[in-house]
């Protein structure tokens, strides 16, 4: 296997937290996963946006028997399980048609939420990683994880768990601290079972705005910008619940990633200024270079 170092992207804090994702034995699950034809770019591989959808089918599909149980019976009152972060990295790209599989187990038990840590191996070789945290919540906001749900998180639980994912600093939720906007109208196909934006739906609004910022500098290609240049890497913050149907600005500011090269993407999510979701993405610089995109330069401190 490969060092951690070589194989992760320079920048995101992934990159510093995830050796114990990038071997397959020590998950307690792995399910096997074949690529379908809309999960891929123009390329042909699968996008990053794509791999969040597999890490979220993981996530659902996680068997927590006692805590059903203790549903069914009446034993816990009505709640809902919210995504309040993740990070993925995209590794390799994955393929059409190939064989895969998508490992899931327990990073970390908290008093009202936990973490899950993911992986996609080709064989024994990690392509993609990812954390999350995930809040159960009542009617009455974060509620204290119960026995039953604890046992069954224990029984997933890695022998190496992650810090989960950094919070921004507060600045962030500023509107005034992005010098672009990528106006958005959500659509019914965004909402999921809990009757908001769905975590991937809210991803790939990220990505259109970096494709874009991308595609406009480079002239408006027809098919946008090369997926080349598209992020590999996501960490995601859903500060507060996106409705529907409403009408949400992107705020994007661009700035060189000084450790590995590329392009750092700060975005947030405002319902006119109030944030509602933040998203940092790093990819390749490309043909971005030149005035305007020196160090941390395109965002107002």
């Amino acid at each position: 296997m490969s060092d951690p170092a070589t194989v992760l992207p320079a920048g995101p804090s992934l990159a510093d937290d995830a050796g114990g994702l990038l071997d397959a034995a020590p998950f307690p699950v792995l399910r096997p996963v074949t690529p379908r034809y809309a999960d891929l770019g123009g390329d042909g591989r699968v996008t990053t946006v794509a791999l969040a959808r597999w890490f979220e089918e993981a996530r659902v599909l996680a068997e927590l028997p006692r805590f059903r149980r203790l549903v069914e019976d009446g034993g816990f009152a009505p709640f809902r399980i919210l995504l309040a972060a993740q990070r993925i990295h995209r590794l390799e790209a994955p393929v059409h048609r190939a064989e895969y599989r998508v490992a899931t187990g327990v990073r970390r038990i908290g008093g009202s939420s936990y973490s899950y840590g993911h992986a996609v191996f080709d064989g024994d070789r990690p392509v993609a990683v990812s954390d999350s945290v995930t809040v159960l919540a009542t009617g009455s906001g974060p509620s204290g994880l119960p026995d039953a749900l604890r046992e069954d998180l224990g029984s997933m639980v890695l022998e190496e768990p992650g810090g989960g994912p950094p919070r921004p600093e507060a600045s962030r939720r500023e509107r005034s601290r992005y010098p672009l906007a990528h106006p958005l109208v959500t659509r019914i196909g965004d909402v999921d079972t809990n009757r908001h934006v769905n975590n991937v739906a809210l991803l790939s609004w990220y990505a259109d705005a970096v494709a874009a910022w991308q595609s406009a500098r480079l002239g408006d290609p027809d098919g946008g910008p090369p997926e080349e240049l598209a992020p590999s890497a996501w960490e995601v913050q859903y500060v507060d619940e996106v409705a529907h149907p409403r009408t949400y600005d992107v705020a994007l500011a661009v700035d060189r990633e000084t450790a590995g090269g590329g392009l750092h993407y700060r975005a947030g999510l405002f319902s006119g200024d109030r944030c509602v979701g933040l998203a940092d993405g790093f990819g390749a610089a490309g043909p971005f270079t030149g005035a305007g995109l020196g160090p941390r330069s395109a965002y107002r401190r």
